[in-house]
């Protein structure tokens, strides 16, 4: 844990450096020091329409639809947008341009929504692949859980804590268009750590992109079979 610390504030101090040397552009008007400013954010759109995040139909309070449960056993996916312009652009500069500083707009953007839980929520990030941490040098998912949990605190004074629940057994990649196909790759991707008491606890899962919701659907059923009372999602983007 000390290394892991002290490599973060390296990292942390190197991120400030770069901003020095070159600073962010925003990706909407092109004003320095920023990934998404402040006036561009404020105009990025308007909330995603509750649906189901399996079949996308509309649905109440963004809940999974009864024919979509026997695979997706997640009670509500709160989804804040779609993949695609801006928002594409916005996951594309944090996880391949290595632009930290683009999970304080993603929060942002996600707090718009704010999941409808009463009592004590764990927020859970989606762990990265360990291949795709060592190149980027941090886990986007984890740093993206954090920023989210602080918005939320500082927006709405809610005080849900972020633990990192989840393990990942594997680097594999999901292959292929199909759901199925994609449901099978996660199947046993993820695992717990049996020392952790998940039993009546209430979830939130936090990814930044899903297609076929294969990722979290394969968490909740691990969640779920740990002893998880119930479980939810919030996701930044959708693809179409």
């Amino acid at each position: 844990m000390p290394y892991l610390q002290h490599n973060n504030n390296n990292m942390l101090i190197l991120d400030k450096t770069i901003g020095l040397i070159a600073p962010n552009i925003c990706i909407g008007c092109a004003r320095e020091g920023y990934v998404l400013c402040p006036i561009c954010l404020s105009s990025a759109g308007n909330p995603f329409p509750p649906r189901c995040a399996g079949c996308k139909k509309l649905s109440d309070n963004y809940r999974t639809c009864s024919s979509c449960k026997n695979w997706l056993e997640i009670y509500s996916v709160y989804v804040s947008t779609t993949y695609e312009g801006l928002y594409e652009q916005l996951v594309h500069d944090l996880k391949f341009n290595v632009k930290r500083q683009a999970v304080e707009p993603m929060a942002e953007i996600m707090t718009q929504v704010v999941p409808n839980i009463s009592g004590d929520v764990i927020i859970c990030p989606i762990p990265t692949a360990s291949s795709r941490i060592r190149q980027r040098g941090f886990d986007h998912s984890k740093l993206l859980a954090k920023e989210y949990r602080k918005k939320l605190e500082q927006k709405y004074n809610i005080n849900w804590k972020v633990e990192n629940i989840l393990g990942r057994k594997s680097n594999v990649r999901q292959l292929g268009s199909s759901r199925q196909k994609r449901i099978e790759q996660m199947e046993q991707e993820f695992y717990i750590d049996t020392r952790l008491d998940l039993k009546r606890k209430t979830i939130l899962i936090i990814d930044d992109v899903t297609t076929t919701s294969a990722s979290i659907s394969a968490a909740a059923k691990v969640l779920k079979q740990a002893g998880a009372k119930r479980i939810y999602a919030t996701l930044f983007a959708q693809k179409a």
